[in-house]
């Protein structure tokens, strides 16, 4: 592997012999594992189809008890999603063949399982009429996406591009952290999701604040439940995975999804729903500094005839840091209720509260005068233990859907989501860089005091689709309306220096500083408000049987206003954005995919007049191959990309720094230059071998300008901070017979060498000197066990960062530009279902 890295690097990506051997390299790849995997898999065909085996598989969706059952039982069930749309099934527990399984799962709904060469397939049983011939399935869609309960590292469909569809059927490469990957890797906020997603780079900003990234752009699309939300700042808080289902990540421009069309990548959080059938969980987890976590989950009937449906989740942590001094507490309450009005109507509703405390915020440290680490101890915390960063975050939301006896679906959604900063008290520091300085301790400290961050969110969109037919084929048609309002205030507070010059080698955070009552005189700031709507529609063509083709548009209008001085407000009128894709199915499990789509960024950005600078707008193409194996139990992809963009932002060093009255830091912005994205990918995940579970991805990125204003940054990197290859890979896996019960698991994070180049500036007299921070290619492992004692009690280890690597999350050659990765560190699950 470590060759194919080496010679890949010297080349560019979409130069044809590359190409050739990342699409060669696919289709072996895919091979491969299809080979493998169903080799193992029929190892134990013959068994699974007589033998009787033991199911404890819980209520939930028809759909997917059956998929389940067919995982444990090693069979192929193909079917029409209309065959099992809106039934729910009480499981399967107890001693059963698959005949038996089967009989027991479908006879309460009137459909039967006909065998075939491929496994099973399922037809409803009409009384009083003929039978109804068995559908061709062999390109059908389960709709039901849930991964809860799978036990499954691969997604049967998702949800991200508007409406439910499976992986394959999406011409753009998708992510998908399922339920059962969270748990068993202990992940639980998105930033550890995320860390976890291959092609996605996590920036820290500080302990606090973050940017996430995917091709070297930055990723500001984030959904809940399929509606936009925008992060917020100094009062966003990571949402917490207890009350997830999975979280899909959709890489590449989403200008369908988004009006802005970013070219990065789009996030889908997708929440827990109710159960029909009581279920109910507790887990503590302990762990290293002190971390005590809490979580518990009720979900069930709330009416007899099980027409109201009702799921709470809540959540206690209380955590330490590595960094002495830092402490955190979070308190998660989320409540759903789903009730079907009608046997065609379903109108959920939810409410989220999600409170953080955070004390000893911020913490980064120094770098030396020439731009390299300090390399000081991983618990240095060159903050004030009464820093605190409190905020929390609410939302409410609700949605009605509606299923026509034509199959087509009405779903109307709205959300209102609050962001809030309660307190902000800081304690920091500033390096002392002189010319000629010999010291790199040095500091001086200042003290802030900041409150009245807010943003409100509301996001509301209605959406139809369904099949028409046209020329004698079946064609899908989606349309849709979206209106998104943002209305943002930045803190207002006040800042005081401390007279004494420090050496940082001294500091105790406990000691040092003592907090001073700084007196807030500021009037707050009036909000920022953004408007969004938009129309779209997006057509799947059945052009034969193996070519399906995409068109779409979506026209955006979007209003920018502005309540600073002076007031730069900003508007766009029917902004068409195009979409187009197809897929061509090249076997029964494996698709070739391509799709082009444009961008439109609209950026709230000044240059030194203090007018907006115009939108990004560029375009992206895709194109790949995708497999589905084993009724879905199996996913894998492998494509190529190219991203051109014109028009982002950039500093302008001509102008003085600070640009006031537009910036309090930093210069006036101008329009960059043309930029461009191009790589391959490849991921698998699933079920690669009877009950061995895997998730792994590789990301070969490479950035550049093409052209811009300074001469010299052409052929660079657009952001040399970000890794060219990233792999990321996760893998468990469940022993049978006499060591039933036991889990193993283990995995990766692996990335190149990356760097970043500053600007370090001197007093007495002021001198800028350019310095470079630069962190190696490195290699973060991390492992699981579990022990289920039966089928309602386990317990759970997880180590990260098996062999205490140092690493940096992130890095600078200026300022406080450095953070420590964290060290090993080890917690332990108790869980109990009931």
């Amino acid at each position: 592997m470590h060759t194919a890295v080496r010679r890949i690097s010297g080349t560019p990506v979409l130069n044809q012999r590359p190409l050739v051997r990342a699409v060669a390299v696919a289709i072996l790849g895919m091979a491969i594992v299809a080979t493998v995997s169903a080799s193992a898999h029929a190892q134990q065909a013959p068994l699974a189809e007589n033998a009787i085996k033991s199911y404890n598989i819980p209520a939930g969706p028809l759909s997917q008890v059956l998929y389940s059952f067919a995982a444990s039982a090693g069979i192929t069930l193909s079917f029409e999603p209309n065959v099992t749309d809106g039934l729910r099934s009480n499981g399967l527990q107890g001693n059963y063949s698959v005949q038996q399984g089967l009989s027991s799962l479908l006879a309460a709904h009137n459909i039967e399982a006909v065998p075939g060469d491929n496994g099973y397939r399922l037809r409803r049983v009409v009384q009083n009429a003929s039978t109804l011939p068995a559908v061709s399935v062999t390109s059908s869609s389960v709709r039901e996406a849930t991964s809860e309960g799978t036990r499954s590292y691969s997604a049967r469909a998702i949800t991200v591009g508007k409406t439910s569809q499976s992986l394959r059927e999406t011409p753009q490469p998708v992510t998908v952290l399922t339920r059962q990957f969270m748990e068993d890797r202990g992940l639980q906020d998105l930033t550890e999701v995320l860390q976890n997603t291959p092609g996605v780079t996590v920036d820290y900003t500080d302990s606090e604040r973050l940017v996430y990234t995917s091709r070297g752009y930055t990723i500001d699309a984030l959904q809940v439940d399929g509606l936009t939300f925008s992060q917020s700042g100094s009062a966003f808080v990571q949402p917490d995975t207890a009350v997830l289902d999975r979280v899909e990540v959709l890489r590449g421009a989403s200008g369908m999804i988004r009006g802005s069309g970013n070219p990065s990548a789009t996030v889908n959080m997708v929440r827990k729903r109710p159960t029909a059938d009581f279920k109910a969980s507790a887990a503590l987890t302990l762990g290293s500094w002190d971390r005590r976590r809490l979580e518990a989950d009720i979900s069930g009937s709330l009416n007899d005839a099980g027409t109201l449906r009702g799921r709470l989740v809540a959540v206690d942590d209380d955590k330490e840091f590595f960094q002495k001094g830092r402490t955190e507490h979070k308190q998660v309450l989320y409540g759903v209720v789903e009730a079907d009005i009608s046997p065609r109507t379903t109108w959920t509703t939810s409410f989220q509260y999600t409170d953080l405390d955070a004390s000893g915020a911020w913490g980064n440290l120094p770098s030396n005068y020439d731009g390299s680490s300090l390399n000081l101890p991983r618990s240095t915390y060159l903050g004030a233990a009464w820093n605190r960063w409190d905020r929390y975050n609410t939302q409410t939301f609700t949605e009605i859907e509606h299923r026509f006896d034509n199959d087509w679906t009405l779903k109307l959604n709205a959300a209102y989501t609050q962001f809030r900063l309660r307190d902000f008290k800081q304690s920091y520091i500033t390096p002392i860089r002189t010319v000629g300085g010999t010291n790199p301790y040095l500091a001086t400290s200042t003290q802030s005091h900041y409150i009245g961050a807010a943003n409100d969110q509301l996001s509301m969109n209605v959406l139809a689709n369904g099949p028409f037919n046209l020329l004698g084929r079946k064609h899908e048609l989606i349309i849709g309306a979206e209106t998104i309002r943002n209305k943002a205030t930045d803190s207002h507070g006040v800042g005081s220096q401390y007279s004494q010059t420090i050496d940082i080698r001294d500091w105790n955070p406990y000691t040092t500083y003592a907090e001073r009552d700084l007196v807030i005189t500021a009037a707050p700031n009036k909000p920022n408000t953004t408007s969004q709507q938009a129309i779209f529609g997006t057509a799947r063509f059945s052009i034969t049987d193996p070519l399906t083709v995409l068109v779409g548009t979506r026209i955006s209008w979007w209003d920018y206003k502005s309540a600073g001085t002076p007031a730069n407000n900003y508007k766009v009128t029917r902004e068409i954005t195009p979409y187009a894709g197809l897929i061509y199915d090249l076997s029964r499990n494996i698709s070739a995919y391509a799709s082009y789509t444009e961008i439109f960024t609209p950026q709230n950005e000044k240059n030194q007049n203090g007018e907006l600078l115009q939108p990004v707008r560029g375009e992206t193409f895709e194109a790949g191959l995708k497999g589905e194996f084993f009724n879905r139990r199996l996913n894998a992809s492998a494509g190529i990309f190219q991203i051109t963009n014109v028009g982002k932002a950039v500093q302008d060093t001509s102008t003085v720094d600070p640009c006031t009255p537009y910036y309090t830091s930093g210069y006036c912005r101008i329009a960059g230059g043309k930029t461009r994205s191009e790589g391959w990918e490849m991921e698998v995940s699933g079920e690669v071998a009877p009950n061995w579970q895997m998730s792994a991805g590789y990301t070969n990125t490479r950035t550049r300008y093409i052209t811009d204003s300074t001469a010299a940054n052409v052929g660079q990197p657009l952001r040399t901070i970000d890794p060219r290859h990233q792999l990321r890979v996760f893998s468990t896996y469940r022993f049978g017979g006499e060591t039933q019960g036991w889990t193993v698991g283990g995995g990766a994070q692996m990335q190149s060498d990356s760097y970043v180049n500053g600007t370090l500036t001197l007093s007495g007299p002021t001198t800028r000197v350019p310095v470079t921070a630069r962190q190696g290619g490195y290699t973060v492992y991390n492992a699981m066990a579990s022990y289920r004692f039966n089928k309602d009690y386990s317990i759970q280890l997880n180590v990260n960062n098996l062999f205490d690597k140092v690493y940096y999350k992130k890095f600078a050659p200026t300022g406080i530009g450095y953070y420590y990765g964290d060290p090993r560190n080890v917690m332990v699950s108790f869980r109990a279902n009931f």
